[in-house]
């Protein structure tokens, strides 16, 4: 249950950001001035990529607290441990 409400919310906030990064399109498009236009997509291509890749990363740690927290066979504290020495 945990995992489809985050997996939800990185879905709303991507379709969020996409639909944001539309709507810029479009008034660039409008208000004229092909070079001007080209700048505002080039930077939302870069804030969309940038945006894909901290998608990534947060699913992969979502993965691995999922992974944590449903390991019934594993000490917590023991892989909360691990994962602080592994983050230095």
């Amino acid at each position: 249950m945990v995992s489809t409400f985050w997996v939800f919310l990185g879905v709303v906030i991507v379709i969020s950001i996409i639909a944001d990064s539309v709507v810029k399109i479009v008034k660039a498009s409008t208000s004229g001035g092909s070079k001007e236009l080209k700048e505002r997509v080039h930077h939302v291509e870069e804030d969309l990529a940038l945006l894909e890749q901290e998608l990534e990363d947060s699913r992969g740690r979502i993965e691995v607290l999922e992974e944590i927290v449903t390991d019934e066979k594993r000490n917590l504290r023991q892989e909360i441990d691990d994962l602080a020495g592994s983050a230095r």
